[in-house]
């Protein structure tokens, strides 16, 4: 908590100076950290009162007595930061749902009871895989607003992986699926990554799979290879 403290002071020493030229080192060292913190700082993305946050650094520079003792002052902040990350969920997760409700309509989607959407885009006519096979599949995925985040196609490089390897999705639709086939899975996050960001994929977001079904590899068969 102090860390932060010390952030938004040094920010707000920071804003004071950018108005004037450059003048030596230090004040080249105090622009790049005033940079970065600024960064940082926007990026929490806290909905703060930029008047109060002022007007109580400006205290603190001018030694005044602070309004929260220590003890009181990180019991706000924790809490505050805990109810905003709580808002920030429910609002990703109010979001996911109305994309789920919405796509699981669209004409052709099956739901599993495990609540994967799954819609057949081409029929295999080969074997399907047991849910400890190995599978060697192409697959792209996007989230929802379309952005792609992995894509073996692009990289013209199908993979080969164990399904009690791999999200549970995936264990749930590819079982599902013939030799040659190929389906759209949506995944809802809590058979994805789940409340967790994974890099560019956030937080309770539901994910987009197209996933062509090239071959299946017993577990036998590949530890003779």
């Amino acid at each position: 908590m102090k860390y932060i403290f010390s952030l938004f002071l040094a920010f707000l020493m920071f804003s004071s100076l950018s108005a004037q030229s450059l003048k030596n080192s230090n004040d080249s060292l105090s622009q790049a950290l005033g940079q970065d913190l600024g960064k940082y700082l926007k990026s929490m993305e806290l909905p703060l009162n930029k008047a109060v946050l002022t007007k109580a650094i400006q205290d603190m520079l001018d030694g005044k007595a602070p309004l929260f003792d220590e003890e009181a002052n990180n019991t706000i902040i924790r809490r505050g930061m805990a109810r905003v990350q709580d808002e920030r969920n429910e609002a990703l997760k109010a979001k996911a749902k109305v994309f789920l409700d919405q796509n699981k309509q669209k004409a052709g989607v099956k739901v599993t009871p495990e609540g994967l959407q799954y819609q057949v885009m081409q029929e295999g006519t080969g074997l399907q895989p047991k849910p400890t096979d190995e599978v060697v599949v192409h697959y792209k995925g996007t989230l929802p607003d379309g952005t792609v985040f992995d894509n073996s196609y692009d990289r013209n490089e199908p993979i080969s992986i164990s399904l009690d390897e791999v999200i549970a999705g995936w264990k749930i639709g590819i079982p599902l699926m013939k030799v040659g086939g190929k389906y759209r899975f949506v995944v809802p996050s809590d058979l994805g990554y789940g409340e967790r960001q994974s890099g560019p994929i956030p937080a309770f977001s539901p994910l987009i799979f197209e996933v062509e079904l090239l071959k299946i590899v017993s577990k036998e068969a590949h530890e003779e290879i």
